[in-house]
């Protein structure tokens, strides 16, 4: 892109998010830095790098982006949510995961039975587990 002078806007930099996402977690951080840096706000597709780290079980980083998405006021799409809970629960989070929960009804981010289902799942496997 820099040969044909070419500045990546959000709709770029979500999309090379995205590919990174499911193979190398840590690239799509980076690319996520550096996206910030330049001045490109993230939007609610963006943090769909959090589904990545989730499953390479780095959860520092996605509550922190987690943290930042709440500041503002995005919300994600069901399904990530249910990745979210399911990695923090089994990470033993449960109360942060609880937090993301309360996030998600409060902002009306959850729109059928199954992400409440999922949460609930993922809390019997843990009283299983232990």
């Amino acid at each position: 892109m820099r040969e044909f002078n070419i500045k990546p806007d959000l709709v770029t930099y979500t999309s090379m998010i995205g590919m990174f996402t499911e193979r190398d977690a840590l690239g799509a951080l980076a690319l996520l830095e550096k996206m910030e840096m330049k001045g490109c706000e993230p939007n609610s597709r963006t943090y769909k790098l959090l589904h990545g780290l989730c499953k390479s079980r780095l959860l520092d980083k996605p509550i922190e982006l987690y943290g930042e998405m709440k500041k503002g006021d995005m919300k994600l799409e069901t399904g990530f949510y249910g990745t979210f809970w399911r990695a923090l629960c089994r990470n033993g989070r449960v109360a942060d995961a609880y937090e993301v929960f309360g996030y998600a009804v409060e902002s009306k981010s959850l729109t059928d039975v199954t992400a409440y289902t999922t949460l609930e799942n993922t809390l019997k496997w843990l009283r299983k587990a232990r």
